[in-house]
């Protein structure tokens, strides 16, 4: 269809895996979403988020709530597709045959898949899944990012399917923002130890993420007294205390994040998604497994390489590894520097620009009604 003057926005809906213990799935949502919106103002972008996640909701974005995880509430998601009658649907970590049946009932006829995860990988390869996937977008660290000889095989059931491989998915222009510590003048601009597990729920050996990680930076401060920022993360709920040169805050938003990590001389972090975020923006790295039951193995395999160190999850280890590398300067930069060679990156703009070609083939988005 030619281009005409009564061309309507684009309506894009994000589906991502949310609940109480775990919030990188809806996060990672929000920065696609956000880099959407710099780019292209006038898509109309939604969000969906379970009830019981306690998440940041940034104004100018849409946000529908369902009753639990999208992999739990398919009639709220019924709802919403209804509701919303989004011209691309992009899940994230959950894959429901139903849902993709309500998709093509719908006439929705641009969907996208992401998987982090071995066990979400997976579930994109699902024989009758794979048929209504448009693209299935992979975030996996370099050394990972191949297809196994059953996925190629399986690939060639829908011909249509584009698969990406990606590192890390990041706004390009964060770094530039103020952060909301700035009124701490006793706080430095740049150059602390950052912890932060990732979204702050759960429990790793019986005790809870968040305590850990704030026991930790706890600890490594009272050895160091180098200035430390931790972030609890927006699921958990320790009381927060900041100090002389040691700040505490709950939660910020993913632009917040990447600022923080980028004025960070060592970022402690839990083993999720936030992995490859502080590596491909090239920063030192202590990262602990801190829930998913493939971060122990993943990290261990990451540390063989030197593009991190890891070391058990509990506040002496993570203590006293974090002030050994800070003391360690050469040992850092090695780490910066074999991430960069092993291809850590951001690649925000390949699924900005992915999503601009989805939108654009058949023009799915003129005529809307």
């Amino acid at each position: 269809m030619a281009l005409g003057t009564d061309r309507s926005p684009p309506v894009i809906l994000y589906i991502p895996v949310s609940g109480p213990h775990g919030a990188g799935e809806y996060y990672r949502a929000l920065t696609i979403a956000q880099a959407c919106r710099a780019s292209h103002p006038d898509w109309d972008l939604h969000v969906c988020v379970s009830h019981d996640a306690d998440v940041e909701k940034p104004a100018g974005l849409g946000y529908h709530t369902l009753q639990g995880s999208p992999t739990r509430d398919t009639d709220g998601i019924e709802r919403i597709l209804r509701e919303v009658r989004p011209d691309l649907v992009i899940f994230d970590s959950t894959l429901r045959q139903r849902q993709l049946k309500l998709c093509r009932q719908l006439g929705i006829n641009k969907v996208v898949y992401i998987s982090s995860r071995p066990s979400s990988r997976r579930r994109g390869f699902g024989l009758r899944k794979l048929r209504a996937l448009d693209e299935h977008w992979m975030i996996a660290p370099p050394g990972e990012q191949q297809l196994t000889r059953r996925e190629r095989l399986l690939a060639r059931i829908n011909p249509r399917l584009q698969i990406r491989f990606l590192s890390t998915l990041l706004n390009p222009g964060a770094p530039e923002r103020e952060l909301p510590i700035a009124d701490r003048a006793d706080f430095p601009h740049d150059g602390y130890v950052l912890f932060v597990s990732g979204g702050g729920g759960g429990a790793v050996n019986g005790e809870p993420i968040d305590r850990t990680f704030q026991q930790a930076a706890r600890r490594f401060h009272a050895a160091t007294g180098h200035p430390t920022l931790l972030v609890a993360g927006p699921l958990s709920s320790v009381p927060l205390e900041s100090d002389d040169l040691r700040l505490e805050v709950r939660s910020v938003p993913p632009g917040d994040l990447v600022t923080m990590i980028d004025r960070a001389t060592l970022v402690v972090s839990g083993g999720g998604s936030l992995v490859q975020q502080t590596l491909a923006q090239g920063r030192p790295l202590l990262a602990v497994p801190a829930g998913g039951s493939d971060q122990p193995a993943r990290l261990a395999r990451l540390a063989r390489e030197n593009v991190l160190e890891t070391c058990g999850t509990a506040p002496k280890p993570m203590a006293n590894r974090t002030a050994a590398l800070l003391q360690d300067r050469q040992a850092r930069n090695r780490l910066i520097t074999h991430a960069r060679e092993h291809g850590f990156r951001n690649d925000m703009p390949e699924v900005v620009s992915a999503i601009r070609q989805l939108l654009a083939d058949g023009d799915v988005h003129y005529g809307r009604v």
